[in-house]
């Protein structure tokens, strides 16, 4: 009784057992980097790096034992989260050491790097030394600061052989500032160029990425492009597609482009997985409504002989041109000859029960899974 007492009064983190306790700690982790990443709160504009009050530092604050787990887990130090705007909050000598101290918890471990910055600097900040000494470590880089920037940045050219995800954005800025930018540019951005393990790459408000960046572009594997700026068009992402002769996986926010460019049809002969996403008003004020004409102009534009997974999202307004769409899709399952096995027609309002009939009717042979918007109620019986 006395020893059923004891271990009914015990607190529930002493029950658990190490390795339960690191995979709590892991998840709470990742769990504070999800809240940060898609909150608009003052925390996101801290460094979490450097916020003792943000997992994993306070989770070494409860007790001995949970610190002795933080503190040889260095898994759970290997996301580092720096946002160079709010230096001004700390001085310098103590964000050079609470940056030292946590690259020092992560060991040997790869790492997950993000560097923003809306302003930009032209010289590399010095408490960021110690981080960009561990670059032959990082395995995702997040780096959303403007284009003069990166000069700064030079003195990792060749030292970032491990990295294989990448996700470039520039900072959202009006119009007339991204073209000064982009103007200012003489040899474009050659800080990833060696980069030769590199498979994933991201790209926002990036107009001409071709142009901007010197990136090993055929090792490519998967490939997103989020077109939040007005700059950016279909046509700008189609020739970003341009030389990906090993990309599999394809994910773009297409934006209708008016005066279509003389681009030839690309053909992607590797491609499985394929994503057209309509672009969200909420980005940009200066967009208007395309009403779909945007994911049917980039549909025309490509063949994928190997296509398995077509996802087709537009939540935003009615289409205007559903025949059009509807024919496009049609087209481009003939002409690549693809056995798609799973469609998505993500379309709210919804386009219409005979449009979605004829476009599985040309994949029925090997269709596996139809998704549709969960608010359409047209397609049962088919």
């Amino acid at each position: 009784m006395q020893q059923f007492n004891m271990f009914n009064n015990a607190c529930a983190a002493t029950i658990l057992d190490r390795d339960t306790l690191g995979e709590i700690f892991s998840a709470c982790v990742k769990l504070d980097e999800y809240e940060l990443e898609g909150s608009n709160s003052s925390l996101t504009r801290m460094s979490t790096t450097l916020n003792t009050c943000r997992a994993p530092w306070v989770l070494g604050q409860v007790c001995q034992s949970w610190r002795r787990i933080v503190l040889s887990s260095p898994l759970l130090w290997t996301s580092v989260n720096i946002r160079l705007d709010e230096q001004d909050r700390y001085a310098a000598h103590h964000a050079s050491f609470l940056l030292d101290l946590y690259l020092s918890r992560s060991a040997y471990c790869r790492l997950s790097v993000s560097i923003h910055s809306s302003t930009g600097f032209q010289t590399s900040p010095p408490f960021l030394r110690s981080l960009l000494s561990t670059s032959s470590r990082w395995h995702t880089l997040m780096i959303n600061i403007p284009i003069s920037s990166y000069e700064a940045l030079s003195t990792l050219t060749g030292f970032l052989d491990a990295l294989k995800v990448l996700h470039l954005r520039l900072p959202h800025r009006n119009k007339s500032l991204a073209v000064r930018d982009f103007a200012s540019m003489r040899d474009g951005v050659r800080l990833f160029r060696f980069c030769s393990n590199l498979e994933r790459l991201s790209l926002q408000n990036i107009p001409f990425p071709r142009d901007i960046f010197h990136l090993p572009w055929a090792k490519i594997r998967r490939l997103n492009v989020y077109s939040s700026s007005s700059l950016v068009s279909n046509a700008a992402s189609l020739r970003a597609l341009h030389g990906l002769r090993n990309l599999t996986s394809c994910s773009i926010e297409c934006r209708f482009v008016n005066n279509r460019p003389n681009l030839q049809r690309l053909t992607l002969p590797f491609v499985e997985s394929l994503t057209l996403l309509s672009a969200g008003h909420h980005y940009d004020t200066e967009m208007a409504d395309d009403g779909g004409k945007e994911i049917t102009q980039m549909l025309s534009w490509l063949t994928l002989p190997a296509l398995r997974h077509l996802q087709l999202r537009q939540l935003k307004a009615k289409i205007e041109s559903e025949d059009s769409l509807v024919i496009e899709v049609i087209q481009l399952i003939r002409r690549s000859r693809c056995e798609i096995r799973e469609l998505q027609l993500l379309f709210y309002p919804p386009i219409s029960e005979a449009g979605i009939t004829s476009i599985v009717k040309e994949v029925a042979s090997s269709l596996q899974k139809l998704c549709l918007h969960p608010g359409y109620r047209g397609f049962h019986d088919h």
